[in-house]
């Protein structure tokens, strides 16, 4: 996450949520002390990263700070296509990052070889691994580390109750982050955005701007109803009817 003591704010940072862009372009004013990697630490007692969820942040001292605090979010079926892309990225580059102690290397690569393992099972098709993802893999942030694809409510929400000061959408970042840059008091920063490729979308192919649900079975469009259902209805998004 983001921390700014120079304008008291908080940004989460989902995963899969345009978070390597506001890193990007927030970083000038960034003064957390903790690492955006994976990392143990000692108010949890547990490995974390830079997704730190809102129930995480309440045990750590900045959260008494009172400082505005604020999210993006994003719709579920981008969401959950674009992490399914992630999670290949992460095999490829994640083994050969630097780590901070020896144990905790040992226990992201136990992690990833889960997801290997998963992966192929699933052939690396889409909708193959949909079908293997489980309720406590979305549901449960302890699990593993390294799949870290759980609602994106639980960046802006404890128990259902909304946490956060600004909720900001994946699909209309420029102008969200704008009044984000409003609230806090940023007059200007750097226009930068992440070196991501993303794919070619089929927005244009549903009712809603969805870049990658052309890319789903109706099975996947289920399972994604069902799995992020208090993300639809929190954050307003329509769900497809497959």
């Amino acid at each position: 996450m983001i921390i700014s003591h120079e304008k008291r704010f908080a940004m989460f940072r989902p995963w899969k949520t345009a978070s390597q862009t506001t890193m990007l372009r927030l970083q000038r004013y960034n003064d957390s002390p903790y690492d955006g990697f994976y990392y143990y630490n000692r108010y949890l007692n547990r490995i974390v990263h830079q997704h730190i969820t809102c129930a995480d942040f309440a045990s750590l001292p900045e959260s008494g700070l009172g400082y505005f605090t604020a999210s993006f979010v994003r719709n579920p079926y981008d969401r959950v296509y674009s992490g399914f892309r992630q999670l290949q990225t992460d095999l490829q580059n994640q083994p050969h990052s630097g780590f901070p102690t020896p144990w905790i290397r040992n226990l992201v690569m136990a992690q990833l070889a889960e997801t290997r393992e998963q992966l192929t099972r699933a052939e690396y098709a889409f909708d193959n691994l949909i079908k293997l993802d489980t309720e406590e893999q979305i549901y449960e942030i302890g699990r593993n580390t390294s799949f870290p694809l759980h609602p994106s409510h639980f960046w802006t929400h404890i128990a259902d109750r909304k946490v956060v000061d600004f909720i900001g959408r994946v699909e209309s970042y420029e102008t969200d982050f704008r009044r984000f840059l409003s609230h806090v008091g940023i007059d200007e920063v750097p226009a930068c955005n992440a070196n991501v490729v993303e794919l070619v979308g089929g927005s244009v192919s549903n009712p809603f701007g969805y870049r990658y649900v052309d890319r789903m079975d109706s099975s996947s469009i289920r399972k994604i109803n069902y799995l992020f259902e208090r993300d639809f209805e929190l954050f307003d998004y329509q769900r497809i009817t497959p």
